[in-house]
């Protein structure tokens, strides 16, 4: 039972933040009725107001409302950069965090029993090493699925198929997909923004994304190495997860005892690991 004096005493000690939040949400709902008024284009002075919504802001909250509004009104005039921040802002408040974990889900399954050259679990070991390292729900979500047309029987079609499957399951049915799994636990704690009560629908554009994505870290797919290497850099999704994959790959502690064999593989790895990275680097400052 609750002890409404504690009750009280929470309130009244909350009470001076959630004034200050509701003061500064009203001002910065000012400011985007006057930056839509006047056609305001500088986005590094509007920031300097709007970004201050993060420091209070929820899921489905009349503050992400606001940003969102304030992207639309980006829209107008530079999409690309609107459709960037919104992807952000929905990662950020987890709208896509149970897609990750269903993609985390998928993997585990298709490549249960598989050990790398060191005789570790392949998933503990790399798989959610790659993911983890991803910087978006994209990067954690190939970095996760990225052996897997190659190193199972599926193909990337039945990849996707599995994690819409997985990813119904998981929303649907919450309780009963494994969310005790040590592996998500310790994902929760350092990684991932805890899953929002609403999923992010996966677009046809995103699907067709991670599909191509896919295709092209399947080396299957590819007439050489040299070829391999070249068709990842150019795309952006593939790059930045080959570079997470390669740099786990490089990782010689996983490996108690190197063979020639082994060393003379990881120097090739840091050859195309320098390549790709050039590549990022270089698109980056465009």
């Amino acid at each position: 039972m609750k002890d409404p004096v504690i009750s009280k005493e929470l309130i009244e000690a909350f009470r001076p933040i959630m004034e200050m939040n509701n003061a500064q949400f009203r001002q910065v709902k000012t400011m985007l009725a006057g930056f839509i008024a006047t056609q305001e284009k500088d986005l590094d002075y509007m920031d300097e107001y709007m970004d201050t919504l993060f420091n209070f802001m929820d899921p489905l909250s009349d503050t992400e409302t606001l940003m969102r509004q304030y992207y639309n009104y980006i829209a107008t005039f530079d999409p690309k950069e609107a459709k960037a921040r919104i992807e952000r802002l929905e990662d950020d408040m987890g709208y896509m965090t149970k897609i990750v974990y269903a993609a985390g889900l998928v993997a585990k399954d298709l490549h249960k029993g598989q050990r790398d050259k060191g005789g570790h679990d392949y998933f503990e070991s790399h798989l959610l090493k790659v993911a983890s390292a991803g910087f978006d729900w994209k990067e954690k979500v190939v970095g996760f699925l990225h052996d897997a047309a190659e190193d199972c029987d599926v193909t990337v079609d039945d990849v996707l198929k599995m994690l819409d499957a997985k990813v119904s399951e998981v929303v649907d049915n919450p309780k009963g997909s494994g969310w005790e799994e040590e592996w998500w636990d310790e994902w929760m704690e350092d990684i991932d923004p805890y899953p929002c009560e609403v999923t992010h629908l996966i677009t046809d554009a995103e699907r067709e994304e991670l599909k191509n994505a896919l295709n092209l870290l399947n080396h299957h797919t590819a007439t050489s190495r040299e070829e391999y290497i070249a068709r990842i850099s150019e795309n952006r999704l593939a790059l930045k997860v080959k570079i997470n994959d390669l740099k786990n790959n490089m990782d010689l502690s996983r490996i108690p005892q190197p063979t020639e064999k082994d060393l003379a593989r990881i120097e090739r790895y840091k050859v195309e690991y320098e390549k790709l990275l050039d590549v990022l680097w270089n698109d980056l400052e465009v």
